[in-house]
């Protein structure tokens, strides 16, 4: 993205804003490609995490399924 990521929550509510501000029938056509460009960053970013946290959660899990080892 750029040189310091935003957070999942950061990036989830800019695009928020975006959404907002492209359903405004007043928008201009270059300001309008211009939000829907960062739009669709931000929507690569966001389900970039989301599989990463994903992969994290399944991880987990396996890990958890293993048989535990006995400490006596």
């Amino acid at each position: 993205m750029t040189q310091k990521d935003p957070t999942f929550s950061q990036a989830l509510q800019r695009l928020e804003q975006i959404v907002e501000k492209l359903e405004d029938p007043n928008l201009d056509l270059e300001d309008g490609l211009a939000l829907l460009e960062e739009g669709v960053k931000l929507h690569k970013y966001c389900q970039t995490k989301l599989t990463q946290a994903n992969s994290k959660i399944m991880q987990i899990l396996k890990d958890d399924e293993k048989p535990q080892e006995r400490i006596d």
